[in-house]
């Protein structure tokens, strides 16, 4: 991941820095470290992106317009993906600041480039990836129907491999995509890979013994095993029927030694639970917004 990002005029001001690290950054240490090379950086052609390692991480840098942009990776990042965050960072912000830098115009007023922040994190960070897990006939896209307002299909058809959705209308600073997993045997040799990337789970069963009590394999042998640190929300769905566990039970099936599963329960047919699943998402979607906010 992108553990910070700098800005800073070819002379080694700092206009704007932006940690996104578990670690804090001695930013003057980093300025001055930037300041000792910023002579070698003007030499640079313009545009130009290049890339210099030192310990656990990868420092990618272009100057623009007498502007240097740093971005602070880690090591198994992806070139191509932080080099196209970089190009997209110098050209959002010139696009927005370059006449109150451009020819040292600056005054040294930092203030005025904090409104960058959240068209940074949008660039960084990306979209929140939700993903919607659970075994077959559970409901995961009726659910995905309700959550989006479309018009619910109460005949049942199987999704193949994962349908992807973008919605926005929950109100926070990042996109939200769903990921609709294909819920049938043959598909869920696919379910670890396709978890990459998330930040939000949603593990829909159908509120019966023998779904919820299989579904707690999926939280063994796939969340706790390979992603230990995502949020992940328990949907007790179909409360509606007669055979049903309560959502408190079912949270208490589900959760393990190594997280508690926090349950809630749903009718995803009936369109009163819209506003429920919302909350639900929004109060997740402001949980991770905040834990990236420095």
């Amino acid at each position: 991941m992108i553990q910070y990002v700098n800005i800073l005029t070819n002379n080694g001001k700092s206009l704007l820095f932006r940690n996104y690290g578990d670690s804090e950054v001695d930013k003057d240490l980093l300025a001055g470290f930037l300041s000792a090379f910023s002579s070698f950086m003007q030499e640079i052609s313009q545009s130009e992106i290049k890339s210099t390692e030192t310990g656990d991480n990868k420092f990618f840098y272009i100057s623009v317009k007498d502007i240097i942009f740093v971005v602070c990776a880690d090591k198994e990042d992806e070139d191509k993906e932080i080099t196209n965050k970089l190009n997209n960072i110098a050209e959002k912000f010139l696009e927005k600041f370059e006449d109150i830098v451009k020819d040292n115009k600056w005054a040294g007023n930092r203030s005025i480039f904090k409104e960058f922040n959240e068209e940074l994190d949008k660039i960084v960070l990306g979209a929140i990836k939700v993903s919607i897990i659970g075994f077959g006939g559970v409901g995961k896209t009726t659910l995905l129907h309700l959550i989006c307002g479309k018009d619910i299909n109460l005949e049942y058809v199987p999704t193949m491999t994962a349908d992807i959705t973008t919605y926005d209308g929950f109100g926070g600073k990042r996109e939200v995509v769903f990921w609709d997993f294909a819920g049938q045997e043959n598909f869920q040799s696919l379910w670890t890979s396709l978890l990459s990337g998330t930040e939000i789970a949603l593990l829909v069963t159908d509120s019966t013994y023998e779904n919820v009590n299989g579904s707690k394999q999926i939280i063994h042998d796939i969340l706790d095993k390979y992603y230990e640190d995502e949020f992940v929300i328990g949907i007790a769905n179909k409360q509606d029927l007669d055979n049903r566990l309560t959502p408190e039970f079912c949270e208490k099936l589900l959760s393990t030694d190594k997280r508690q599963i926090k349950t809630y329960g749903m009718v995803a047919i009936n369109p009163v639970y819209r506003e429920k699943i919302h909350e639900i998402l929004r109060n997740a979607i402001e949980t991770i917004e905040k834990k990236h906010k420095k």
